[in-house]
């Protein structure tokens, strides 16, 4: 009877050691998932502020092709080259995963295809509305980009909203179009009826394009991309660059533009070398951007991608102010408070998330130990 009862105190003590070495694994797991999103979180406000003021710049310094600017935000595909090539990790799923490779390829290759062309296709919209509107109209409707994106995140991945999460979209969305209030000096010249109408459909159709590509990049990654190592995101940004790269080239060479480089080149205020150097820093900005907005996707949602993008938009003018002495207006700054107010909001909404986890966690393990 003794030794069964010391037997019974064994096995309890090993329970008890097991659930302590699990709950530490799992504190460890969740580090690293805050962690990777800090990253992201990173790569995309540091690429879009980057990416956005260089973009600036090159227009500054005289160049004038948009064919060229375009190419540069996605021509910078092969630094992601040695992460593709770096092995990844074996694991148990790995022969699984083998077994199913053969048969997802065309799938995979499909995919890719579609969101390139469909990034292409909502890049045309944009470009379309950013000529045929004033920018304050263009700002307001591009801004609606998060509302459509929480929309399309419910209907298609399964988001859930909750009012924090609602307060969170239009507190970014208004943040995001507060320019609207802004006294533009490209907006006082007069726009006839039809421009009017072909800039707002397709701004609008560009918006909604984009966060319904957001919400199929997510629904990607869980019907058909299920690897789970981060090396998908790689894969997904590389193919999806080289594709539009491959179609911004062929606009380049269809308009003709290519003939002016060498004439743009010249005529560069700050001379051929610094031409070059924006374009390449412009490419490798707007990829680590791209690799950050996939990512988040991967390691959140594609609503919480967006909810980083829209706040990146209302940082900009700081890093504008600091680097290129722009006027940072009180418009700017309410702006920017705004942003903050609505990503603290998300933040808050996936800190209790988080607690909601873990006390669910908690009672599984008090209802097993209560069952032994």
């Amino acid at each position: 009877m003794e030794g069964a009862h010391e037997k019974l105190l064994h096995l309890s003590f090993e329970e008890s050691a097991g659930n302590e070495e699990t709950n530490s694994r799992l504190q460890s797991s969740k580090f690293i998932v805050w962690l990777q999103l800090f990253v992201f979180t990173f790569f995309v406000l540091g690429g879009q502020a980057a990416g956005t003021l260089l973009g600036r710049v090159y227009y500054e310094q005289g160049a004038k092709s948009r064919w060229i600017a375009t190419l540069a935000q996605t021509a910078g595909f092969p630094i992601l080259l040695p992460f593709l090539c770096y092995p990844s990790p074996k694991n148990h799923d790995d022969q699984q995963l083998s077994i199913d490779h053969q048969s997802s390829v065309l799938v995979r290759a499909s995919v890719y295809i579609f969101l390139g062309l469909f990034q292409v296709a909502n890049s045309m919209l944009f470009t379309v509305g950013v000529q045929y509107l004033p920018a304050s109209t263009y700002s307001l409707i591009s801004g609606s980009q998060l509302a459509f994106n929480a929309l399309t995140s419910f209907f298609l991945n399964g988001q859930k909203i909750t009012p924090i999460i609602l307060n969170s979209v239009v507190l970014l969305s208004f943040s995001s179009s507060a320019i609207i209030f802004q006294d533009e000096t490209g907006d006082g010249g007069e726009i006839s009826h039809k421009s009017l109408l072909i800039g707002f459909a397709a701004t609008t159709l560009g918006s909604l394009g984009y966060a319904l590509q957001f919400s199929l990049t997510e629904l990607a990654f869980q019907k058909v991309f299920k690897s789970g190592t981060l090396k998908v995101v790689m894969k997904m940004s590389f193919n999806i660059g080289m594709l539009v790269t491959i179609a911004s080239l062929t606009g380049l060479l269809a308009s003709g533009n290519w003939r002016d480089l060498e004439k743009e080149m010249r005529e560069y205020r700050t001379g051929k070398l610094s031409y070059v150097m924006n374009l390449v820093c412009t490419a490798i900005a707007w990829q680590l951007y791209a690799v950050g907005s996939v990512g988040l996707v991967f390691k959140a949602s594609s609503l919480f991608s967006n909810v980083i993008i829209n706040l990146g938009t209302t940082i900009v003018p700081i890093f504008a102010m600091i680097f290129l002495k722009d006027e940072m207006s009180g418009l700017k700054v309410f702006s920017l408070l705004l942003g903050l107010w609505g990503y603290a909001s998300y933040i808050y909404q996936h800190y209790l998330d988080d607690l909601e986890a873990k006390a669910s966690e908690v009672k599984s393990l008090a209802e097993e130990e209560g069952n032994f």
